[in-house]
């Protein structure tokens, strides 16, 4: 998995790096070596965002307070990429299974782009779930067969990219796929 390590402190995050390139993760960070400003400001497509990550992990104390340095945490969250904090203190402990984390923290993530169609759908009573994958989030929705003629489901599936790009408008590709359920008696 690639994922984006981000240190409240710089340094503080080097064990749990470590272990993460030695489990086989790409691990990329926002700043340099040195603990340096966002590797955007100079060259905009060195920002790891520019491509897909699968989790951002932030490395902070238990307790501590947010810092500038965690900055790349708000681009991750606006780039709708899932975020989990671990305590750099405790990385035995703290430092859940990978897979475990990017899937619950994903699920969250989805769930925010479900609730986006589901909301720009209104009055409709559908049926909404979303996958994300690298650069692309796909989205099936499910309407009652009234609503199945060409045009309806052509509206639908307009509306509900549409609802995907005001919630992630950096998203590069949207899939949407609409389809009918017997309507309610």
């Amino acid at each position: 998995m690639k994922l984006l390590l981000i240190e409240s402190t710089p340094g503080n995050a080097s064990e749990i790096g470590a272990h993460l390139t030695a489990e086989g993760h790409d691990v990329v960070a926002c700043a340099d070596e040195h603990g340096g400003p966002c590797r955007g400001i100079t060259m905009h497509a060195e920002c790891p965002l520019e491509g897909h990550i699968d989790l951002t992990i932030v490395a902070r104390e238990a307790g501590s307070a947010h810092t500038l340095a965690e900055m790349g945490s708000v681009c991750a969250s606006r780039h709708r990429v899932p975020l989990v904090e671990v305590d750099p203190s405790n990385v035995i402990d703290d430092l859940p299974s990978v897979t475990v984390a990017t899937a619950v923290a994903k699920r969250g993530v989805e769930a925010g782009f479900a609730a986006a169609i589901r909301h720009e759908l209104g009055h409709l009573p559908a049926i909404v779930d979303v996958s994300r994958s690298a650069g692309r989030i796909h989205a099936m929705v499910q309407v009652p067969a009234s609503q199945g003629s060409t045009e309806k489901i052509s509206a639908v599936a307009d509306r509900a990219r549409h609802a995907v790009r005001s919630h992630d408008p950096f998203v590069k590709n949207i899939d949407v796929s609409v389809t009918c359920y017997p309507d309610p008696e």
